[in-house]
């Protein structure tokens, strides 16, 4: 496993390098703006940037022919999977360290303290990155990893639109039904959606591996 992450790292330490710092700065720069959408886009991009990277992984494995190889190792296939969405945890999480670095930076540093709407939009992108993890990786053993960049294109796209779908939704039925009595409901979303995604993206892992396992090379 130590291997196939180091190997995973390697793949993507480039856009990792580049990544972490652009996104820390851009978000940081988003703090000093006091509205509630600019605070979500400052935990947003962290979040999602870094997380996307572990996609990357997967073109880059069709790139260098790594996904033909790695079958030629004393390794089970359900051992690639879970490297797979390990690293794309340990990225996401990597995201919402810097994510909180920022917020730590415009709080004690600038003297910004950034409002409700930066926590719901650490909790929606978390959301969004679970639902690019659930698409991307059992289509990607599904149809491939020759097409791996047109499945990173379609969970990303399909990530956001879900995510707007999710909250007209919500917005236009459910939460007229009342069922949040003296609860916020932004906050009740923001948890809701990422609650929901991170079962998915769970139930997607074991849907992999049974791809995975009858994968042929």
């Amino acid at each position: 496993m130590k291997g196939l992450l180091l190997n995973q790292y390697y793949a993507a330490e480039k856009s990792i390098k580049y990544y972490v710092p652009i996104s820390f700065a851009v978000a940081c720069a988003l703090l000093f703006f006091e509205n509630a959408m600019a605070q979500r886009f400052a935990a947003f991009i962290p979040i999602v940037i870094i997380g996307t990277a572990a996609l990357e992984v997967l073109k880059q494995e069709s790139q260098s022919g790594w996904d033909k190889y790695v079958m030629t190792l004393p390794v089970k296939r359900n051992h690639v999977v879970q490297s797979h969405y390990v690293f794309f945890l340990l990225m996401t999480f990597t995201g919402l360290l810097i994510a909180g670095t920022t917020y730590v930076v415009g709080n004690f540093v600038f003297g910004q303290t950034p409002g409700t709407g930066f926590v719901y939009g650490v909790m929606d992108v978390l959301g969004i990155t679970f639902t690019m993890g659930f698409v991307a990786y059992p289509l990607t053993y599904l149809l491939g990893t020759q097409k791996a960049e047109v499945v990173y294109m379609i969970s990303g796209g399909g990530a956001l639109g879900l995510f707007f779908l999710s909250a007209i939704v919500f917005e236009l039925w459910i939460a007229p039904l009342n069922l949040f009595q003296g609860m916020n409901i932004d906050l009740m979303f923001s948890i809701s959606y990422m609650t929901i995604n991170f079962v998915l993206f769970l139930i997607s892992y074991a849907v992999s591996i049974l791809v995975y396992k009858r994968k042929e090379f």
